[in-house]
């Protein structure tokens, strides 16, 4: 892929970011439940009223992912390898949803659907978070650099204390909260990383 072709594809790369965000933000909106309240997957389970969009949603951002993979391939190729399973597991999310109100282990009983939809979610988040560390390390770019930098000094304290969240307190608006806090600077790192290398000057290595 050329320089202009990658800086097209990162372009393509943020606007699919911000559009997927857009889906699924407008999908919990109209859920019976506060905004802040439940898991965002909730938004997605067939008796929600706009299910097909958070669907929708999900798969742009699924795609947005592949795009900033494609984008940067030839500048970090491990990364474009993770950006790209997570587009994977992404799309596998959005196509088994869960049951309602999403049941994880260990404080509810799920089912198989809940168990391929979470691990599915779990991988692609995972695996953004490692594109994103790979890029604050080794990308040669300095302003890829210090932005995966700046975005992985928000994102990470906010993964772990997810994580934390869900072993000991399990559903709750504790984990509501911090599961779209923690998700926010993973979605504003591949629009804003996109955008960089869209606006890049110098030519891709």
């Amino acid at each position: 892929m050329t320089s202009n072709g990658s800086r097209r594809v990162a372009g393509f790369a943020a606007a699919a970011a911000a559009a997927g965000t857009a889906a699924v933000m407008y999908a919990l909106g109209v859920l019976p439940e506060p905004w802040l309240r439940g898991y965002i997957s909730e938004g997605g389970v067939e008796a929600s009223p706009r299910h097909w969009i958070y669907r929708t949603g999900i798969l742009t951002l699924a795609a947005s992912l592949v795009l900033l993979g494609a984008a940067l391939r030839r500048l970090v190729p491990f990364v474009c390898a993770a950006l790209v399973a997570a587009g994977g597991f992404g799309a596998v999310s959005a196509a088994v949803s869960c049951t309602p109100g999403c049941p994880l282990p260990p404080y509810e009983s799920s089912t198989p659907k809940d168990l391929v939809h979470a691990g599915a979610s779990v991988a692609a988040v995972g695996l953004v978070v490692v594109a994103m560390g790979t890029v604050a390390l080794i990308a040669l770019q300095p302003a890829l650099r210090r932005t995966a930098r700046v975005f992985c000094a928000v994102c990470l304290p906010l993964m772990l204390a997810l994580v934390v969240g869900l072993l000991a307190v399990g559903r709750g608006m504790f984990t509501s909260v911090l599961e779209r806090a923690a998700l926010l600077p993973a979605v504003c790192w591949i629009a804003a990383t996109g955008l960089l290398v869209l606006l890049r000057r110098e030519p891709s290595r």
